[in-house]
């Protein structure tokens, strides 16, 4: 049996431990009644981490509003010695964050060691650690140096002249799109992978040239599509497979489809509207599969590929024995993860985990045996930390020896148990991350009043400012009815969101895009058109389902509600009614 290293904390988390049995717990943040079970136990004990106080859904909505991957900018100035000019940012202008562009953050003018200090016993810990976080410089856009013209994008890897995205991974000339994956040109799309031109379509792959198709994958000049596979020509149509010169789910000849296709003008922004409400209605009547998972063994999730013992899991693959992980790809033996890829493993709550026995940190890329820090990279053995690169043996950003490191941490974490704070996530109130910026605030969208509520800090955003002397027209306008009237010159002119008021651009490459695809001008603001795609994807949350084909007890995606209304069918039975 290996020595610990830190035995002190280990005797103490041991009493906490060794009597744990199944039971029900009451959440410290919303009161709900959660269950602790002989699997989370099992967990806890591999991970050696307490047993939280807050539910599943309370510690996903944590996680959430810590991860800036939406895309919402704004400017802020840089704050780099010498620097005067202002950059695009996540971070609102009144937030207390300091920030460095992109190439300073990454360069070795400075370094986050010079920010070290030393842990105060007589303290909080999350006290000391959110002055040390908001005394660090960020990065003004998470993103690393791989991406080429990509200024107004947060996150992902590999990516070239993307505008307005989040996410993107190896993905190309893509606007206002969240999660664009392998993909090219493809614009106001969400969660779409290895596809090209496409517009306004959510959790699509390998599609090309479509328009407003929505789970769906290796589709083909199609049009206003819910759940269809390999289909190729096909208008306003649901659950197909393999099919060619459908409309509205009648199998038409070519000549028959391709004259009621050259009929209809989607360059229109009224005939676009009518055939989005006929989408809608069509959605309603379709059959929908309770969960959507491929070659999955005791797993229960949704949107999972090639994973093993995964429990409430989401949107993954090549995954082990996870519980409430969301959005990962290779990671085993984890729990209450928010991201994560290329091997992870024994990371619990962790919002961006790239490496191994990661604990309570945040953005965290080719790390291991990491606790309670953010923004590191290739770092090891390292307590409370932020900013750091290349380091080991660290604890609030100052270098130990490591005998004097596993000594001083052993005192910091049976503190830290003592006081009932080892074991707790970042809560949303030190106001590390302003949660408006946040993907929280998209899957949990709060307001200034209901901020304050939750204790929650909540910034003023600038207005948008429009250069003097620029016109404007209405995103509803007349005169905007139509891509076939709109020409380059009109895009001096700032656009009025038709909803918001808020005022935005239309770039040139944009305008090509719209008039190739032969799709109307948007009305509304680019973020406006991200939130009303939301209502088409999977929630990331399982609700107890019976199956009215065959009364099978399983889960599903959909609220009860949502089962209520639609047409919802366990595994077995969707795939007997559609394939």
């Amino acid at each position: 049996m290996a020595i610990s290293k830190t035995p002190q904390f280990d005797s103490a988390l041991d009493v906490i431990l060794r009597p744990l049995v199944p039971h029900e717990r009451t959440c410290r943040k919303c009161t709900a009644i959660f269950k602790i079970d002989d699997e989370d136990i099992n967990f806890f004990r591999m991970l050696r981490v307490p047993p939280p106080t807050q539910c599943p859904k309370c510690r996903e909505r944590r996680r959430y509003g810590h991860l800036l991957r939406m895309p919402r900018f704004f400017k802020k100035k840089c704050g780099a010695l010498g620097h005067t000019e202002e950059v695009v940012t996540l971070f609102p202008p009144a937030s207390p964050n300091i920030v460095y562009d992109v190439p300073y953050w990454y360069s070795d003018a400075w370094d986050a060691v010079s920010y070290g200090k030393d842990f105060n016993f007589s303290e909080s810990f999350f006290s000391q650690f959110k002055d040390l976080f908001l005394s660090v410089p960020h990065l003004a856009v998470d993103r690393d140096l791989t991406a080429t013209n990509c200024d107004y994008t947060v996150g992902g890897k590999w990516a070239k002249n993307n505008y307005y995205c989040g996410g993107g991974y190896k993905s190309e000339d893509c606007m206002y799109s969240p999660n664009p994956r392998f993909s090219k040109s493809c614009v106001d799309c969400t969660d779409i992978w290895n596809s090209e031109f496409c517009f306004a379509s959510v959790s699509v792959e390998r599609s090309n040239h479509c328009v407003f198709i929505v789970d769906s994958a290796n589709c083909l000049d199609s049009a206003f599509l819910y759940d269809c596979k390999n289909c190729s020509n096909c208008f306003l149509s649901s659950n197909l497979r393999n099919r060619s010169y459908v409309f509205q789910n009648e199998q038409l000849g070519r000549e028959e489809y391709e004259k009621k296709i050259e009929d209809i003008d989607l360059g229109s922004r009224e005939v676009f509207g009518k055939y989005k409400e006929l989408f809608d209605e069509m959605f309603e009547k379709s059959i929908h599969r309770a969960v959507t998972n491929t070659n999955v063994v005791s797993s229960t999730g949704d949107r999972l590929t090639d994973c093993k013992n995964c429990f409430h899991t989401f949107d993954g693959s090549m995954g082990e024995n996870l519980r409430y992980v969301h959005s990962f790809n290779l990671m085993r033996d984890s729990m209450d993860i928010l991201f994560a890829a290329e091997n992870a493993e024994k990371c619990y709550e962790c919002g961006i985990a790239v490496g191994s026995y990661l604990k309570f940190s945040l953005y965290m890329r080719s790390s291991m045996e990491m606790e309670y820090c953010s923004d590191c990279q290739n770092c090891q053995n390292c307590f409370g930390c932020v900013g750091l690169r290349n380091k080991s043996f660290h604890i609030f950003n100052k270098p130990y020896s490591e005998e004097e490191y596993w000594k001083v941490v052993d005192e910091i974490k049976t503190k830290m148990l003592g006081k009932a704070e080892y074991g707790e996530f970042f809560d949303l109130s030190l106001g590390l991350i302003p949660y408006q910026s946040t993907s929280g605030q998209y899957y949990f969208p709060l307001n200034e009043k209901s901020a304050s509520e939750r204790d929650i800090p909540w910034y003023p955003e600038p207005e948008s400012h429009i250069p003097s002397g620029m016109a404007t027209i209405q995103g509803d306008s007349d005169t905007l009815e139509n891509i076939k009237g709109i020409s380059h010159e009109m895009l001096q002119n700032a656009i009025i969101c038709a909803e918001t008021e808020k005022p935005f651009r239309v770039l040139d490459q944009e305008l090509d895009f719209y008039k190739m695809m032969r799709v109307p001008f948007p009305e509304k603001h680019p973020w406006e058109r991200i939130l009303s795609r939301k209502k088409y994807q999977h929630k990331m949350e399982l609700f107890d389902f019976v199956c009215p084909k065959c009364s099978e007890k399983s889960f599903s995606v959909y609220s009860p509600e949502d089962q209520r209304r639609l047409k919802i069918f366990c595994e077995k039975c969707y795939l007997r009614e559609v394939i």
